[in-house]
């Protein structure tokens, strides 16, 4: 939705004090042309969430209340606007665009129902997606009028507890990509004297996570009963299964759902960021490096000690909260500068990590494409090419471009051209090979083949990283614009 300005005093009821905020411009993703033509919001919503997320910031310690009133026709309506309008249907067959086609009723409706506590959240259709490792996840996909509420709620969760989520938090946090924390990371254990690393992920976090447990750390900041149990409904709601069975977890949040994200990130907020903080930093060498991405995290020690410690204090950490952790996915590594060849290697967000030699002799701590990432893309780009065999190199071309873009904005980091040049090279073998196994007679030789692929503008690979100094520059510029 384009922004919005509203030239009123906007309310912000937090349960003891009302405050008055000018209104300002707000930045909303222009998520369809169609927003601008249809009824705006008579205020401006971003005024409510800054001054809300301005008090999280100014009083750590306050709880708010008034939460479930903000949720009105004014942030229903934005909140419908940010949802993607090819994302899957729910239970009720229903689409984004059937949704639209009587928006104003279906909101009156809607909002009619959260007013007299009448919502009920819906069932949840399960779906499962193969993961590229033999195994599938599973995403639980809501209706409709669920991801609308649930993006509202969503919205003020995240406007209170950005202002509590510490910098070693990045998973689903604007401006803080998975990309980001890969150079975050690389940084810190370049400058720091560690010499240890402790891998971990949580087995199946999301489907674990306690109901009890979050609410109470939600009450932590939330003193309305009435937003609590709106969240509670969400965690609760049956779950269709796609044999047609439906089945109601004791625990988890499904993976899919729009408010699952923030709830995530507030559940190892409490249960491991500030906890690591309080006791694991406090107790260990100085210059310990700790950094998670959802459910999977590191942290570095300068000891050996430090490290198998933590480790057997993370296993009774997470047991305290109904979590595990995946042993076949953690474990220690020897992460050490001073023997580069003795030294080992780690994965995380789809970069092997490991200490290396530049050209000068010095020492630096490189990423590159993980092995089992790179060769689930190039089988992602083999069935992809395969299905679409029968077309031509130039109806190929337009979404091949994305793919490769796609796979160079992600991988596309400093010390990683060899593995970019690795990528486009098989990429260019499949498409190839697969041109030319149409017919009996070859379709293309490796020249002619080559000189097509610059016609039709396919990128090189490329490095977009930006040096670390001026990324954490930008985070500063975003976080206060």
């Amino acid at each position: 939705m384009s922004e919005q300005e509203s030239d009123r005093s906007i309310l912000v009821r937090d349960g003891r004090t009302v405050h008055m905020a000018k209104g300002s411009t707000g930045r909303q993703r222009d998520q369809s042309t169609r927003a601008k033509e249809k009824k705006v919001p008579t205020r401006s919503v971003s005024s409510s969430l800054i001054a809300l997320r301005a008090k999280a910031s100014r009083e750590p310690g306050h709880r708010f209340g008034g939460l479930y009133t903000m949720i009105d026709d004014a942030l229903l309506r934005e909140s419908f606007y940010l949802l993607r309008r090819d994302a899957a249907s729910g239970v009720d067959g229903q689409s984004v665009a059937d949704y639209e086609n009587d928006l104003e009723s279906n909101l009156a409706d809607l909002l009619n129902r959260l007013k007299r506590k009448g919502y009920r959240a819906k069932l949840v259709r399960r779906k499962y997606i193969p993961k590229g490792t033999g195994k599938f996840r599973p995403l639980g996909i809501p209706a409709v009028e669920d991801k609308i509420v649930q993006m509202a709620a969503r919205r003020i969760l995240e406007a209170i507890y950005e202002a509590d989520f510490l910098d070693t938090s990045r998973g689903y946090r604007s401006g803080k990509g998975s990309r980001q924390a890969s150079q975050m990371l690389r940084e810190s254990l370049a400058t720091k004297k560690v010499n240890w690393v402790v891998e971990a992920d949580i087995k199946s976090f999301f489907n674990n996570l306690d109901h009890e447990k979050l609410l109470n750390m939600l009450r932590k900041r939330i003193d309305d009963e009435a937003f609590v149990r709106l969240i509670g409904k969400w965690l609760s709601a049956g779950v269709l299964e796609e044999d047609g069975q439906v089945v109601h977890p004791a625990t988890g949040t499904p993976q899919g759902g729009i408010v699952s994200p923030v709830l995530a990130n507030v559940y190892l907020h409490y249960a491991l960021d500030t906890r690591i903080e309080s006791d694991v930093k406090s107790k260990a060498h100085p210059d310990v490096v700790y950094l998670r991405y959802a459910d999977d995290f590191v942290c570095g020690f300068h000891r050996e000690s430090d490290a198998r410690r933590f480790l057997a204090w993370l296993r009774e950490q997470l047991a305290s909260y109904g979590l595990e952790l995946a042993e076949e996915k953690s474990g220690i590594v020897k992460f050490t500068r001073f023997n580069v060849k003795a030294s080992g290697r780690f994965t995380f967000l789809g970069f092997d990590f490991f200490w290396s030699q530049t050209r000068t002799g010095k020492q630096t701590v490189k990423r590159q494409t993980n092995r089992k990432k790179m060769s689930a893309s190039l089988q992602s780009m083999k069935q992809w090419i395969q299905t679409n065999r029968n077309q031509t190199l130039k109806q190929l071309a337009p979404t091949l471009r994305r793919k490769l873009l796609g796979h160079y904005n992600y991988y596309g980091v400093i010390g990683n051209s060899e593995s970019l040049g690795k990528f486009q090279h098989w990429c260019q073998h499949i498409l190839f090979k697969w041109l030319n196994r149409r017919s009996q007679r070859r379709s293309y030789n490796w020249t002619g083949f080559s000189q097509m692929w610059g016609t039709l503008g396919m990128p090189s690979p490329q490095v977009v990283e930006k040096p670390y100094r001026y990324q954490t520059r930008l985070e500063l510029i975003n976080a206060y614009a």
